[in-house]
């Protein structure tokens, strides 16, 4: 179920999008209806070049990432836990030492920074894996927190969710018995707004601590109207951010399902 509903997701990325418009041109083409040929061949063009440019990818990024601004630590509240979601490696590399860090490892800087400035007693990390055949996510960030200084006592690993919507419900039974209420929730910008509601949906009090923030500061070397893979790259990801909350409040996974009972006093 999983499988068919990450190569269903594909079918709305500009790439596979304007693929699917230009498949479809040529086939207009083959039978001879070049009006038809014309306009899908078009829709793939704009389609692809408009999610390529500088202006396609902030203008879908802005109003995700716009709302959750970076903070310093000492602008954010003390916590019960810090929860870091997994997204910042691709898997082992055939050639390499372990696992690939893609542009998201900036959420373990910032899990680690917050960890060092006294913000929360500890860190749980969330996420599993893709293929059974690759270390669990959350074990090998697990493993960069604890070179980084992290001590294992203070690190909760949830290493079997494949999803959001699975963090959220996976890390709540291991937050509940840890009496984590609080929570500093760190992932990217852009994936903020859907992981803040799937955990706020558990019953818990979530501080956002947004992180790798990717619009340009400044006007980028090459001019906004050029298409790069980057740029076309930002798109996709945003695209997948908005699909994704539209699915999961569609489906009801965004309604609130399990408040968190309170902890007996153990002392």
């Amino acid at each position: 179920m999983l499988l068919l509903t990450k190569i269903l997701s594909l079918a709305v990325y500009p790439l596979s999008l304007g693929l699917w418009f230009l498949l479809a041109g040529i086939i207009a083409l083959t039978r001879g209806n070049r009006a038809s040929a014309a306009i899908q061949t078009f829709l793939a063009f704009a389609i692809i070049y408009a999610a390529s440019t500088e202006y396609g990818a902030e203008a879908l990024a802005r109003p995700l990432e716009g709302r959750f601004a970076a903070f310093a630590p000492e602008e954010l509240p003390k916590a019960d836990a810090i929860v870091l979601l997994g997204g910042a490696n691709v898997g082992e590399s055939r050639f390499g030492r372990g696992s690939d860090y893609n542009q998201a490892v900036d959420r373990v800087f910032t899990a680690f920074e917050l960890y060092r400035a006294g913000k929360a007693p500890v860190i749980l990390i969330s996420g599993g894996r893709s293929d059974p055949l690759q270390v669990p996510e959350a074990d090998v960030l697990a493993d960069t927190l604890k070179m980084m200084g992290v001590p294992e006592s203070a690190l909760l690993i949830e290493n079997g969710s494949r999803t959001t919507y699975e963090n959220a419900t996976q890390s709540a039974p291991m937050l509940i018995a840890g009496n984590y209420r609080h929570i500093l929730l760190v992932t990217s910008a852009t994936h903020m707004r859907r992981s803040l509601a799937l955990f706020r949906a558990q019953g818990f009090d979530v501080t956002a601590a947004p992180s790798d923030h990717e619009i340009p500061r400044f006007p980028p070397y090459l001019p906004g109207w050029l298409p790069t893979v980057d740029r076309l790259a930002r798109s996709t990801r945003a695209i997948h951010e908005w699909v994704g909350y539209w699915v999961y409040e569609a489906t009801g996974k965004l309604s609130p399902v399990v408040p968190v009972a309170p902890q007996a006093d153990q002392t």
